[in-house]
């Protein structure tokens, strides 16, 4: 018989974290080893319940900010435990920064339960990079390149700042911030510094 995956949840809304709780329970499986509301506790249970996959929020309550406490459990894991973030956090710099950092999946707190299920089981084959739907769309048609070009529009970077940047020409720029307002579907480049700037692009910090 095969073993169940063994799953801890960080959380601290209790309305989410009992829901998640049920829920994956009932997978076939699957077996909730522990829950937390807090990193540290978190931390605590992982050390003790060893789990193979933490689904984990990313603002909680304790001694730790976000970006030290997904260093702490990515410290732990030692890469035998899979890191699944679940969090409201939507945008795309934030996303692309938690990504960077070695989690197996980001899932929106929109998901339903099956989603998380069917994460948890992708991760659990091997599956890195998992992002929900609502955001893949964006973010998988984004090259890096073009990351870096909305980083520096967010900064407030005028088409010849990114060209000597970039140490390419003021047309490439051009070009390129034109590609990215057909990809999402804007009309300027006053909408697409916008878009960089509520997306969190040249400012996003993961501690905030």
């Amino acid at each position: 018989m095969s073993t169940a995956t063994r799953i801890l949840i960080v959380e601290d809304h209790h309305a989410t974290l009992d829901g998640l709780t049920m829920g994956l329970n009932h997978e076939p499986g699957f077996t909730v080893v522990g829950t937390a509301t807090t990193s540290d506790d978190g931390l605590r249970l992982m050390r003790e319940t060893q789990p193979d996959v933490v689904v984990l929020d990313l603002h909680l309550p304790g001694s730790l900010g976000p970006k030290a406490a997904l260093e702490a459990f990515r410290k732990q894991a030692e890469n035998k435990t899979k890191l699944i973030i679940f969090s409201a956090e939507a945008r795309v710099a934030f996303i692309q920064s938690v990504l960077a950092m070695g989690v197996s999946a980001y899932l929106l707190k929109s998901e339903r339960v099956a989603k998380v299920a069917e994460a948890v089981r992708e991760v659990m084959n091997g599956k890195e990079g998992i992002i929900s739907d609502e955001v893949t769309k964006t973010y998988k048609k984004i090259t890096r390149a073009e990351l870096e070009v909305l980083s520096m529009l967010g900064k407030g970077m005028k088409y010849q700042d990114i060209a000597d940047q970039r140490l390419t020409s003021v047309a490439t720029a051009r070009k390129q911030c034109e590609t990215l307002q057909l990809k999402l579907n804007l009309n300027s480049r006053e909408q697409l510094i916008a878009w960089a700037v509520q997306n969190g692009f040249g400012s996003v910090d993961i501690e905030s």
